[in-house]
């Protein structure tokens, strides 16, 4: 089966960010912010203090476990539906699944990714900072140097905020378990520096393999009731078992 939201936007953690940064060429601007992830747009849950490096670390950490919490109960949770919806029980509207969540069902398993980068004040900042930048190609040098350099600020603070609250993280069980950091980093392990960004970048001086994110991921079992082809399944094994010589006796 397909996923059963619309594809995630690109732009949704530091890794997706850092690609597009490096990937940047002029008259081709970066995607935009999307308002459905301002603060007023958000449940509460999802509202994070950004007044300092400190207080946005700590609501993030809070943010992580009680997503990490919703994952962990979802896989009993997620038979209880006849067809999933992550909005209700993420407490999200429709364009923030299609921003925050990917769901993917395959043959006997569920794949569930949440990106929380996209939701802290200091992941958004530099977002729409690198979007400015992207559109800033007929501005005076003196005006993109001052967005780069505003660009630069918001990327080590949101380097350091993401590093802050994995720390905090670090001990927590739940957290290890539904990490998905080596997951989307490998989706944008593949991109380098063109020649127009550079190397010396901030956003291209960590390799992507070693990148911060937030990003949640869990696998569980599709229902069996869910999985298609399952009666199909058990009667070849009914049948297997019993053409079997030792079986036969009971006939």
């Amino acid at each position: 089966m397909g996923e059963t939201t619309t594809a995630s936007p690109a732009l949704v953690s530091a890794p997706a960010l850092a690609a597009a940064l490096q990937q940047w060429r002029p008259h081709n601007p970066l995607p935009p912010w999307d308002e459905a992830l301002a603060q007023h747009a958000l449940a509460p849950m999802y509202r994070l203090s950004a007044s300092s490096i400190v207080d946005e670390v700590k609501s993030a950490t809070q943010l992580v476990g009680e997503v990490t919490e919703r994952l962990r109960r979802l896989a009993r949770a997620y038979g209880e539906w006849r067809v999933f919806e992550p909005g209700p029980y993420f407490d999200l509207t429709p364009a923030q699944v299609a921003l925050l969540t990917r769901v993917v069902e395959r043959a006997a398993t569920v794949h569930v990714v949440f990106f929380v980068d996209a939701l802290l004040p200091s992941f958004q900042a530099t977002h729409q900072t690198a979007a400015q930048m992207s559109l800033s190609v007929s501005v005076s040098a003196e005006q993109h140097e001052m967005i780069y350099a505003t660009l630069t600020g918001h990327w080590q603070r949101m380097l350091k905020i993401i590093d802050g609250t994995r720390t905090e993280m670090q001990h927590d069980i739940s957290f290890l378990a539904f990490n998905g950091a080596a997951e989307e980093r490998a989706r944008w392990a593949h991109v380098s520096p063109n020649t127009i960004t550079g190397s010396t970048a901030p956003w291209a001086l960590t390799p992507a393999s070693a990148l911060p994110t937030l990003t949640l991921a869990v696998d569980f079992p599709l229902p069996a009731f869910r999985q298609p082809g399952r009666k199909r399944r058990l009667m070849r094994t009914w049948q297997r078992l019993y053409r079997q010589p030792a079986n036969r006796k009971y006939q």
